[in-house]
């Protein structure tokens, strides 16, 4: 039985859509957006994260305001450059117009990764909040030390973003429908909990 103020989400990947297939994909480089990963201290507290957040692959709610993107990327172990698998994201973000949710879980998500460490969700690139729009991710995996890492866009307002080297590109693409949406490159390493002595 649900508590007060308790909900149940049911939100689905529908970017791209089950009709759409590689020929149906127009892939173009987006000259406006670009992303940026920027590795946050291990002990720092993250801002507005809330336990909990419902297993899916759909940070945003149905229907949701703004330029729909899928983040696709990879979990390794800094180790052996290895997929990790079952390893746990923890990500939030603002919504369009900047602010998070306090009370429910829209614009948050656990997702968890596959037998080869793959991942992949579906949210908009958020609004500002802080210097540049950007999400936050806890990473997190048995035998790993957590990771808090966040993941910065660029626009024309805002272009200091980062080094060039941390700046994956951002891909338009077209589906079948005729509906466009950005797709982004977001990979993580992990840390571990007891790395193997060396000789």
């Amino acid at each position: 039985m649900l508590g007060a103020g308790q909900r149940i989400h049911h939100y689905r990947l529908v970017y791209p859509p089950p009709e759409c297939d590689n020929e149906g994909m127009k892939q173009t480089s987006v000259a406006l957006l670009a992303a940026v990963l920027v590795v946050a201290p291990l002990a720092a507290q993250t801002p507005n994260h809330r336990e909990g957040a419902p297993f899916r692959a759909k940070l945003s709610p149905p229907h949701a305001e703004g330029q729909v993107l899928v983040v696709q990327g990879l979990v390794t172990d800094a180790s052996t450059d290895k997929g990790v698998a079952h390893a746990v994201l923890d990500a939030f973000q603002a919504d369009a117009e900047g602010d998070y949710d306090a009370d429910g879980f829209e614009y948050r998500a656990r997702v968890l990764t596959d037998e080869e460490g793959r991942f992949e969700f579906e949210t908009i690139i958020p609004s500002n909040y802080g210097p540049v729009p950007h999400i936050h991710f806890i990473v997190t995996a048995d035998g790993y030390r957590e990771r808090r890492t966040d993941m910065y866009f660029q626009d024309e307002q805002h272009p200091e973003g980062g080094p060039a080297e941390l700046t994956p590109k951002l891909i338009e693409r077209k589906a079948g429908n005729g509906k466009r949406y950005v797709e982004a490159r977001f990979d993580v390493t992990l840390q571990p909990a007891n790395p193997p002595r060396r000789n």
